[in-house]
């Protein structure tokens, strides 16, 4: 050894002691599937500027006629000439109708009934045919009676159902529900019947049957948490149809009260006015167009994010 090479001592040296937990860790990086949900939504430009629509629709919907006590049946400008027929200004943004009243405020006062109706009719209908989707591909023996009950009601027209149901029980928001979610939870549950019995029979729901697992625990832990992606597709598609058959059968004069407003009975009581004054019909149709197409699209997107594959 040159006198240029230092010297090794024992001072030189560290004494480790072994960490067994450390040498366990995996070192990849932390999975959050709602995190990983988030980043993939928002991941799309096309998803961003629709929810930022859905959002400012809803919040002039449920909040601006907080303020602007807006009343149906008011009729005090009727003999105001001047505050009938203008056409949307800087005071009435959309516009006045034959009473003087503000479309502005009327399209708002719509829209929150029509989206309350869709969205209270779209959860129930989720809610029942998801639970009894998953009981009912499970169960051998309340399959055969279910499809027999759902062989007679998918062959009756769902419109026509709520149309029936709607004049026999009359007129009123939660008739309507009613009227609405009675039948239709059935294609709910068939959907998510079909979705169970694919996943049903795999290795560790088998494993699970063997080793003693009640059904219901078998249902709620391992099989519907892999169909969120497939319910909240099927929510998405049901709150469109929802608002559109509030439309056309408010648009027939069935459904809501008189009193009520809504799009479809804006829309009805305006369609006389295309050519004459078509801000009145065009505007509420623009509106309701811009409700359901970003309703379904937001819907769309958060179903594709919600599907773990994508995270991939």
């Amino acid at each position: 050894m040159t006198t240029n090479d230092a010297q090794i001592r024992d001072s030189d040296f560290k004494m480790v002691t072994l960490d067994d937990k450390a040498a366990e860790k995996i070192d990849t990086p932390k999975y959050s599937y709602w995190k990983s949900v988030a980043r993939t939504f928002f991941a799309n430009k096309v998803t961003i500027a629709m929810f930022v629509l859905m959002l400012v629709i809803l919040l002039m919907a449920f909040i601006q006629p907080l303020f602007s006590g807006y009343n149906m049946m008011d009729v005090n400008n009727i003999n105001d000439f001047g505050a009938r027929y203008n056409w949307p200004n800087a005071k009435y943004w959309f516009g006045t109708d034959a009473d003087g009243k503000s479309l502005f405020d009327a399209i708002w006062a719509g829209a929150r009934t029509s989206i309350s109706i869709g969205v209270v009719a779209s959860l129930i209908t989720t809610v029942i045919g998801v639970v009894v989707g998953a009981f009912w591909g499970n169960s051998k023996r309340f399959d055969r009676l279910m499809l027999e009950i759902y062989n007679v009601f998918s062959n009756v027209p769902t419109l026509l159902i709520i149309i029936v149901l709607s004049y026999t029980f009359g007129n009123g928001f939660w008739n309507l529900i009613f009227a609405m979610t009675v039948t239709t939870w059935l294609g709910t549950a068939y959907f998510i019947r079909v979705q169970v019995m694919l996943r049903r029979d795999r290795e560790y729901n088998i494993t699970s049957k063997t080793l003693g697992t009640p059904t219901k625990r078998m249902i709620f832990r391992n099989v519907l948490p892999y169909l969120t992606s497939v319910i909240v597709t099927q929510l998405s598609q049901l709150l469109p149809s929802f608002i559109s058959y509030e439309v056309f059968l408010s648009f027939l004069g069935v459904g809501l009260s008189s009193n009520v407003p809504s799009l479809g009975r804006l829309i009805s009581q305006y369609s006389p006015y295309m050519t004459s004054y078509p801000y009145l019909f065009w505007l509420p149709v623009l509106v309701l167009a811009l409700i359901t197409v970003s309703l379904y699209i937001v819907g769309q997107n958060l179903a594709d994010a919600s599907d773990p594959r994508t995270h991939m």
